[in-house]
């Protein structure tokens, strides 16, 4: 066969390409990874084990398959990336055969190439999250129909018929990854928004179970792309953390054509749809996380009250990080507001971890991380960098006024790297261009008390005391 008549090629090219291809765009690091246990297990005919080895390949990652024994629970896996002499170790457990070989099954696939896929993904969302949303259409895409035509008591009717099965079965596939991983969920539709909001809202959770778990809708008659874009800047994300589902070829060759970084699957049936999101590692997440899952509940928290035009109470608490542990995860993941895009060590220098409270108590979270070195005459940033969901609360300036303070009249300069994607740092630099001077990617910082009160004036953040 050729390549465009393999059937198995679908997956791989979709994994290399809307997932590896997408992380090296933001780690360029050459990985060597070392999969203990696993030679033996790969037969001759494999083809797309080494199909999928020689696409790894061109995308830095070496993987080296080793002989092992007879059988396997647990994988052991190895591996270095370049810059970073220490090797990495983790077990990877084989927990489910049967889902793994429904998953070859259904691709075409072989075990070993499954495993291969998932292992490397383990290590990519270690590092970070490929894509946040997911973005539906609606009319034939999560319910049978089309409301501007049919009405919104056909599409209910139709959402208790044996035909709705795949579509209530794929919303029931959305909304566990939205409550579980905390998944961003958005829809956006060429219809009419009133209409679109007043049948979401007759509709109850079992024919509609994406009611309740739905965090932006963007309807009207304008191009997909552009929607597209409206959506990624509400919820304070890249367009290119974002997948696009439409059951329209058009719609989806037109999102393709304008935003060439959004990931748009090709789909006949909603359950090729779902097998082509879980064997491409799409919405894989490191670990199950407490954070992840309240994400959308902070979200919606903050986005209720940015559109009262008042945020509620709030409060920051400042701590050292010890080992710069939590600095150096949250520059991993951060691209919107991250100041320098070389990795580094940090070896000897301070970390600070700000996390928000509301008034109640209650933690919402790490927020933001600032790496720096000090000496008597200067405060020097090598890095800084907020999470996304604390934009447009007056955080970077809550920040700002903290550096002043910890300078204690010394002078600051910044490290800082215009990588393409960090625009919202570049958004403060202009927004406070008076106080910011350029010299290649070294920033200084210059204020007075007048310059300081006046950044004052953009936040309502207050410091969070243990009483």
């Amino acid at each position: 066969m050729t390549k465009t008549e393999s059937p198995i090629n679908r997956y791989i090219e979709t994994y290399i390409n809307s997932y590896v291809k997408p992380f090296r765009s933001f780690i360029k690091s050459k990985y060597v990874v070392n999969i203990i246990g696993l030679a033996d297990f790969i037969t001759v005919d494999d083809h797309d084990v080494y199909l999928l080895l020689h696409k790894l390949k061109t995308c830095d990652f070496e993987v080296i398959i080793s002989k092992g024994q007879d059988t396997i629970d647990e994988i052991q896996v190895e591996y270095t990336i370049e810059e970073n002499v220490k090797k990495e170790f983790f077990e990877y457990r084989i927990e489910n055969l049967i889902s793994t070989t429904y998953l070859s099954s259904k691709t075409g696939i072989s075990i070993v190439g499954i495993l291969v896929m998932q292992i490397i993904s383990r290590i990519i969302c270690k590092s970070k999250t490929i894509y946040k949303a997911i973005i539906l259409d609606l009319d034939d895409t999560i319910w049978k129909g089309t409301l501007a035509e049919d009405g919104i008591e056909t599409i209910k009717q139709n959402l208790h018929s044996n035909d709705a099965i795949p579509f209530v079965t794929f919303m029931r596939f959305i909304r566990a990854m939205a409550k579980e991983l905390g998944l961003y969920v958005a829809i956006c539709s060429r219809n009419d928004k009133e209409k679109v909001l007043s049948a979401i809202d007759k509709f109850n959770e079992k024919e509609f179970p994406l009611k309740g778990h739905i965090d932006c809708i963007v309807a009207n008659y304008n191009d997909k792309s552009k929607n597209i874009k409206t959506i990624a800047q509400q919820l304070s994300i890249l367009t290119n953390a974002c997948v696009f589902i439409d059951d329209n070829q058009l719609v989806r060759d037109e999102v393709r054509q304008n935003l060439s970084e959004v990931f748009v699957p090709d789909w006949n049936s909603h359950d090729e749809l779902i097998i082509l999101l879980v064997t491409c590692c799409v919405f894989d997440r490191f670990e199950l996380s407490l954070k992840s899952r309240n994400r959308k509940r902070l979200y919606e928290v903050l986005q209720r009250e940015r559109e009262k035009s008042y945020l509620p109470q709030l409060l920051v608490k400042v701590s050292d990080d010890i080992n710069n542990v939590e600095a150096i995860r949250l520059y991993a993941k951060s691209n919107q507001f991250r100041f320098a895009e070389k990795k580094e060590t940090y070896e000897g220098c301070k970390s600070l971890v700000f996390e928000i409270y509301r008034d109640n108590g209650e933690n919402l979270g790490i927020c933001s991380a600032v790496t720096y070195t000090e000496n008597e005459q200067n405060i020097h940033v090598l890095n800084w960098a907020i999470s996304c969901r604390y934009f447009e609360i007056g955080l970077e300036e809550y920040i700002l006024i903290y550096i002043f303070t910890l300078a204690n009249k010394r002078t600051i300069t910044f490290a800082f790297n215009d990588t393409g994607f960090n625009g919202k740092v570049v958004e403060l630099i202009e927004k406070y261009e008076n106080n910011f001077i350029r010299k290649d990617e070294i920033l200084c910082f210059i204020s007075n008390r007048q310059s300081i009160n006046d950044i004052k004036l953009n936040t309502k953040l207050k410091e969070y005391c243990n009483e």
